[in-house]
């Protein structure tokens, strides 16, 4: 079968999203031999252009379809051009919105998570309704979603009663744990200017991440703040500038770094080195970062709420992200209890073991492969 897969949705710096389209077709194209891919790809993005060389690669021009209005004609007008040029069976787009008049050609798309419908307020206006009618259009007119939790799955059946399309749940996944020395931990912990153990945070900085609560519950606890610092990775997402004034109401200007955007090297590297993760978020799909931590076996805590229970299994303390002193008290918890902290890492070498690229791949391919699909 001919794919097409439509890449122009992600952005140069790869996170959630992204990280799920790089690995998972990496994985297909290397072990799922039996179909033609077609990656849409953005002539900016070197990395996929690299990692994708094998598979027939067609670039627009980000200069234009970077912004919202232009990618959105490429989407309704250009990939249906594409699919009659290339006789195109299956047309996957990776983050909600789709081309409505492939007319006769299988649509997939991945439902990422509902907060469009669930917390419309912590999105920007466009999003918000741009992504809510483009979910309920996918569950009218596409032929299957693939979900990234049970828990996804749960909330678009709650929300959107009406769902014509086929609907399979397609667990993410993380890189094994790459061998990390000391030496690299130490120089990267100079390069920002962490001078103490330290609390992780790893996530775009947007308000559905509660990382707000998070420095609250940080800065409330002495004992913690006397001895570690929180660093918070991740780049500027919307509506961020409560962070920034948190941190100045708490006085604690000292004791956090944000380091913006880092390399996946990097990443890995500064995440081996955290005494702890905290991931308090409201709501999440799936919840990559929890899982990444996990792999590395850093003790985490994280909320009750969506698909992050699901995820962690018994690797990590759950907390109610809306309370702070729930946040506060297991934070201790993880940092000072030794029993607590050595069975978190034993957790963890168990649990990660359900998850893998390769996993994500092949039910990926499984579902491009159904009698349902095909022709």
């Amino acid at each position: 079968m001919n794919i097409l897969v439509d890449f122009t949705q992600i952005p140069l710096q790869k996170v959630g999203v992204g990280v799920y389209a790089r690995e998972t077709f990496r994985e297909i194209l290397i072990n799922n031999k039996d179909n033609i891919y077609f990656f849409l790809l953005q002539n900016d993005d070197d990395e996929l252009s690299e990692i994708f060389a094998s598979a027939t690669i067609i670039e627009v021009r980000s200069s234009l379809f970077r912004s919202f209005i232009f990618r959105f004609l490429m989407e309704q007008i250009y990939i249906p051009y594409l699919c009659l040029k290339y006789n195109i069976d299956i047309v996957h787009s990776l983050h909600y919105s789709f081309p409505l008049f492939c007319f006769g050609i299988k649509k997939i798309i991945t439902i990422h998570d509902l907060t469009f419908f669930i917390y419309p307020k912590l999105h920007t206006f466009i999003k918000r309704y741009y992504f809510r009618i483009f979910t309920i259009l996918a569950a009218k007119y596409g032929n299957t979603l693939i979900c990234v939790s049970e828990s996804t799955k749960k909330d678009l059946l709650k929300y959107i009663p009406i769902v014509k399309a086929n609907i399979t749940v397609v667990p993410l996944a993380t890189e094994p744990s790459l061998n990390i020395s000391q030496s690299e931990i130490d120089d990267l912990k100079r390069l920002y200017g962490i001078k103490k153990e330290y609390v992780l945070f790893i996530g775009t900085l947007e308000p559905r991440k509660n990382i707000c609560n998070l420095i609250r519950a940080f800065g409330s606890t002495k004992i913690v703040l006397e001895n570690y610092q929180l660093v918070i990775v991740g780049k500027k997402g919307w509506y961020y500038k409560d962070i920034f004034e948190t941190i100045l109401e708490m006085h604690i200007e000292q004791s956090v770094i944000l380091t913006g955007f880092v390399s996946t090297k990097e990443k890995y590297t500064i995440l081996s080195g955290a005494s702890a993760f905290v991931y308090p978020s409201i709501y999440e799909g799936f919840g990559i970062p929890v899982l990444e931590a996990i792999t590395y076996g850093i003790p985490v805590v994280t909320s009750n709420t969506s698909s992050l229970p699901d995820v962690a299994g018994d690797a990590a303390i759950l907390i109610d992200p809306s309370n702070v002193q729930d946040i506060s008290q297991s934070l201790k918890l993880v940092l000072f209890n030794e029993n607590v902290r050595s069975k978190l890492k034993y957790n963890s070498m168990l649990r990660a073991q359900n998850f893998s690229w390769q996993k994500t791949a092949f039910q990926t391919y499984l579902i491009y492969n159904s009698s349902k699909l095909k022709k």
